[in-house]
């Protein structure tokens, strides 16, 4: 049901960005999409809150603790968390990768706010706020992306002043992936597959496949980087006696 819901729900990323730049939802005719963004945005509340479901229900059943196998319930005297350190290198390569997908689509777009013909769709010419805002979108997302990789996104770096050097919680990262991964990462294949068809009118060397390689690499990369992030933020339990050593 979770991944029925979110694959419903692909397109809701596509419209709350185009609801900020524009302060409307149409759809691909131009014509108001008002009650398709809110089923959209619907169904990721739906989505999210099936996989938390799912999550606390297989927690609460196994009967042992889900970090060491050990039949008790685990509590802050008995967690030991790692040591702040880097993902390994294919994780790097494969999130630098997801932060290079951008490239073209963010050229593309520059050369049309520059005023160079038949690169938008229908002679869209995007004014420099918008540009200047998918910039700052783009760099959001580069800095989410490279926080699962570095042990930066473990602890809180000196620049952060107060919070340096305390651990950063694991839902601070990871709320904004899964709400955002799945949404990019069906969109730009799903797109890019239709393209590559003919199914869509634009074709892989356009604006549009530019959009399809730079959300569908980034979400792909997003979610291959949340899971090897997980995987390294987990809780070392460690008994109660030697907790109090």
């Amino acid at each position: 049901m979770a991944v029925l819901a979110l694959v419903g729900s692909c397109m809701v990323l596509l419209n709350l960005i185009q609801l900020v730049l524009t302060g409307t939802v149409n759809d691909l005719n131009g014509n108001s999409n008002w009650l398709t963004f809110v089923e959209r945005l619907c169904l990721a509340v739906v989505g999210a809150l099936f996989v938390a479901t799912a999550l606390s229900h297989t927690r609460r059943s196994t009967g042992v603790c889900p970090r060491c196998g050990r039949a008790h319930t685990p509590q802050v005297s008995d967690r030991r968390y790692p040591t702040p350190h880097a993902a390994p290198p294919a994780m790097r390569w494969i999130a630098y990768t997801g932060c290079c997908a951008f490239l073209p689509y963010l050229i593309l777009h520059t050369l049309g706010a520059a005023g160079v013909p038949g690169i938008e769709p229908n002679g869209f010419r995007p004014t420099w706020y918008m540009l200047l805002a998918g910039f700052c979108g783009v760099g959001l997302a580069v800095f989410l992306l490279l926080g699962l990789v570095r042990p930066w996104g473990m602890v809180f770096p000196r620049w952060t002043l107060w919070l340096a050097g305390r651990r950063v919680p694991r839902f601070l990262p990871l709320t904004p992936v899964w709400v955002v991964a799945p949404t990019l990462a069906l969109y730009g294949t799903v797109s890019g597959i239709l393209a590559g068809a003919g199914i869509l009118s634009d074709d892989l060397f356009s604006i549009g496949g530019a959009a399809s390689l730079a959300f569908g690499g980034y979400g792909w990369a997003l979610a291959i980087a949340a899971v090897s992030y997980q995987l390294r933020t987990r809780a070392l339990c460690v008994p109660t006696e030697m907790a109090a050593l």
